[in-house]
C-alpha cells in the first residue's frame, strides 16, 4: 500500500506514523515516495515518487484535496484506486475524516466502502505544430492570466467549431468532478460525477452573454490565443502542474483513456456531500 501525506500540515507526521504502524501490525507494507520518507520519520519502503503507483495496489492520500488530486494523477493512468482522509479545511473529495481515521480506514477495508469512477482530461499544449507539453487533471484544467491584470483575447472551440471569442481572465475546463471546485466558484453548475462531460466556464469575461457550457465528455476543446501581446497568461492543471503560453499556443483538451478510481465510506455519497459542505437545500 502506498501513502502520500502532506506532510507540512500539522500533526500529519504523528498520524503517518500510526497508520504505518496499524497496517503493519496487519501485515500491510506501506510505501512512501522518497522525498517524502525523510521529512516523515517513518522507517518503510520507499520508492520514486513516479514509481509509487506501479508499486502498491492501492494509494491512501493523507492531507487535503489538494493531495488526493496528487495522488489521483499518479494512480489513475495505472488502474489504482485512491482513498483519502482528510486534514484539510474542506475536503470535498477525501473521504475519511482525520478524526476517525483507523476506524473509518478498518470499516472500509472490512468491505463497507463504495467506490466511484471520475473521468479525467488531458491536455496538449501544441507550440509551432509540436506537443510542448502534457498535462493530466481530474478536477479541471485552466488557462487564465498570471501577475498581469490585463484580460487577453481566447478562442475557444469544441471539435472545430468556435464557441467563444471574447476577452477574459480565462477559461475553466474542468470535469464532473471540478465542477465543484474552482468552475463553482467563477458561476459553473454542479454536475453528479457519473456524468461523462466537460463543463467550459469563463473566469470574467467582458461580455453580458458568457455562460457556462456543458459538453460531452467525446468533444475535443481547444484554447487559442491568438491575440497574444506578451500578456502574462499561463495553464494549470489541477491548480498544481502547469507552465506559461506562448503566442499562437494552443491548447488541446480531451477525455483521458482512463478514470481516476476514489474510494470511500458506503455512506459517503456525492449528494451527502452537496448537503454537509455545499449547504445544499441548507441546513438540516
Amino acid at each position: 500500500m502506498g501513502v502520500l501525506a502532506a506532510s507540512h500540515k500539522p500533526g500529519i507526521a504523528d498520524s503517518l506514523r500510526e497508520l504505518v504502524a496499524w497496517l503493519g501490525a496487519r501485515g500491510i507494507r506501506v510505501i512512501l515516495p522518497a522525498d517524502q520518507a525523510p521529512r516523515s520519520g517513518v522507517v518503510t519502503d520507499v520508492c520514486e515518487r513516479a514509481e509509487l503507483a506501479e508499486r502498491v495496489d492501492l494509494i491512501i492520500a493523507m492531507g487535503g484535496d489538494g493531495t488526493l488530486l496528487s495522488a489521483a494523477r499518479l494512480a489513475a493512468p495505472r488502474g489504482k484506486p485512491v482513498l483519502g482522509i482528510n486534514f484539510g479545511g474542506f475536503g470535498f473529495l477525501a473521504a475519511l475524516p482525520q478524526q476517525r481515521m483507523l476506524d473509518a480506514l478498518g470499516e472500509a477495508m472490512a468491505g463497507d466502502f463504495s467506490s466511484s469512477d471520475r473521468m479525467m482530461a488531458q491536455a496538449r499544449v501544441v507550440r509551432e505544430g509540436e506537443t510542448a507539453a502534457a498535462f493530466l487533471a481530474l478536477n479541471d484544467v485552466v488557462v487564465g492570466k498570471g501577475l498581469s491584470s490585463r484580460l487577453f483575447r481566447l478562442t475557444t472551440t469544441v471539435s472545430g467549431e468556435t464557441v467563444s471569442d471574447f476577452p477574459a481572465d480565462g477559461m475553466i475546463i474542468s470535469t464532473p468532478t471540478g465542477s465543484t471546485g474552482y468552475a463553482l466558484s467563477a458561476g459553473g453548475p454542479v454536475v453528479d460525477p457519473e456524468v461523462r462531460a466537460f463543463l467550459i466556464t469563463p473566469i470574467c469575461a467582458h461580455t453580458l452573454s458568457a455562460r457556462a457550457l456543458v459538453v460531452p465528455a467525446h468533444r475535443t476543446i481547444e484554447l487559442w490565443l491568438p491575440d497574444h501581446r506578451g500578456e502574462d497568461v499561463c495553464l494549470t492543471a489541477d491548480g498544481q502542474e502547469g507552465m506559461p503560453l506562448h503566442g499562437e499556443d494552443r491548447v488541446i483538451i480531451t477525455e483521458a483513456p482512463f478514470s481516476a478510481c476514489l474510494i470511500g465510506l458506503a455512506s459517503d455519497t456525492f449528494y451527502e456531500k452537496l448537503r454537509t459542505k455545499l449547504s445544499w437545500g441548507g441546513q438540516r
